[in-house]
């Protein structure tokens, strides 16, 4: 699938001055195609101190911050654990108009 955006999972502001670094940028960045940071996140507790049932059950914390009306979006994390990051992601997508969304992980928890 050729997407038209890469779309790395933006951390929080408060997360981002903790770590100076979002690893899903990083990662982002080493792929071809055009990246576009065009999702905000809402500060809240980390997900790593969170059980699986708290990850699933959270409030959305994202906001589409750009158009990406009718594109293919290839949505970009560094841990893939629950799943929860990624759909609550792409659901904002589609609420925004992205006409087809897929996701890279480069890690997988078990």
């Amino acid at each position: 699938m050729k997407q038209d955006l890469i779309v790395p999972i933006p951390l929080s502001q408060e997360r981002l001055s903790d770590r100076r670094f979002n690893q899903a940028e990083g990662i982002a960045r080493l792929m071809r195609g055009r990246i576009k940071l065009c999702l905000a996140r809402s500060d809240g507790p980390a997900q790593s101190g969170r059980s699986r049932q708290e990850r699933l059950e959270r409030v959305n914390p994202f906001t589409v911050i750009s158009s990406i009306e009718g594109k293919t979006i290839l949505l970009v994390d560094d841990v893939y654990t629950t799943g929860a990051t990624l759909h609550q992601a792409a659901l904002r997508l589609r609420e925004a108009g992205a006409k087809e969304i897929s996701a890279v992980t480069l890690f997988r928890s078990v």
